[in-house]
């Protein structure tokens, strides 16, 4: 089939949980309001997620009660199937190795969509990195030819390149990785996870996008009905993306990752509900949901102190932060 243009209703639908309100301006997905440090505007724009109550809120631990270290920010990029993606490691001023938290974007998402996550635990004395897909934006290639998994074969690179401990990652424990994902960059993280048990110590997920193969049978009733291209709010997907995801079940990969989980969701989240990372909780092994009262998908204002509080926590019991 040649190219097509479908409603903002059935992109909601299908790539909803990809992040369709990135693509048509709504709502960001890993970028804009979901992927940074809350601003004054946000609270003056009401763009500000409601404040969650304290009762809803375990283990939550704020990051400026911990001890902070300088860092810097080094450019390195990673190869994945012979093609360079840009990357930026943040190393704090500790000489000994780090462990490392690798920062998956969203759909069509942005090296820069989670750089206020990398920079605060790099505060906190982490490596972080942040990098931007093969073909996963319109600053990094043909849209058309990226898919859930093309992004999963790009995280194993950038695991792979960690774990080496060498050219550009020396400041990096290659035995203490943790990946952190939002949205379409979440589910990204889980199947990378899940093949790569051994590798990864733990999974910080932020509203992950486990419903893409739900959601596009919901727009398609068979994959031959798939378009060779769909353009969204001036981009465009290819049909890679469906036949990637199209017998794909998420839920049947999260048994095979048996370290410790932590999932962040709003509780009216419209992209992503929060019933499939209540899900994704009792079928992982061993997983933890904090909820943030409100929050829809993407976290600003309060709800991102309160995601960034419940992530700090998280790395504190798995052993990559000191209490």
């Amino acid at each position: 089939m040649s190219a097509s243009t479908i409603s903002r209703r059935a992109v909601i639908a299908v790539l909803g949980t990809a992040g369709a309100g990135a693509i048509l301006s709504a709502a960001a997905c890993g970028h804009g309001s979901s992927g940074r440090a809350p601003t004054a505007a946000d609270s003056a724009t009401g763009v500000a997620s409601p404040t969650p109550p304290a009762s809803n809120a375990p283990d939550v631990v704020d990051p400026a009660d911990l001890p902070s270290y300088d860092y810097e920010g080094r450019d390195l990029a990673v190869i994945s199937q012979g093609e360079a993606m840009a990357g930026r490691l943040y190393v704090p001023a500790i000489a000994d190795p780090v462990p490392l938290i690798i920062c998956s974007h969203g759909l069509v998402g942005s090296i820069h969509d989670l750089d206020s996550v990398a920079q605060t635990l790099a505060g906190l004395g982490l490596a972080s990195y942040c990098f931007a897909f093969r073909n996963g934006g319109p600053e990094a290639g043909d849209t058309t030819r990226m898919s859930v998994m093309t992004e999963v074969a790009d995280l194993e690179a950038v695991v792979a390149a960690a774990r080496s401990a060498a050219d550009g990652w020396e400041a990096v424990d290659p035995r203490r990785i943790v990946l952190q994902g939002v949205s379409q960059g979440g589910t990204v993280s889980t199947i990378t996870a899940a093949r790569h048990p051994e590798e990864i110590a733990g999974l910080a997920l932020w509203y992950p996008a486990f419903s893409i193969t739900e959601d596009l049978h919901h727009v398609f009733t068979s994959l031959d009905e798939v378009p060779q291209s769909v353009t969204l709010g001036g981009y465009s997907l290819g049909r890679i993306y469906a036949e990637d995801m199209w017998d794909y079940d998420v839920y049947a990969d999260m048994g095979r990752y048996p370290s410790p989980v932590l999932i962040v969701h709003g509780t009216a989240d419209p992209t992503a509900p929060i019933s499939y990372s209540e899900r994704a909780v009792r079928t992982f092994p061993d997983a933890e949901l904090v909820t943030i009262d409100g929050a829809g998908h993407g976290f600003s204002g309060q709800a991102w102190d309160r995601a960034m509080g419940g992530t700090t926590a998280y790395l504190q019991r798995i052993g990559m932060l000191d209490d």
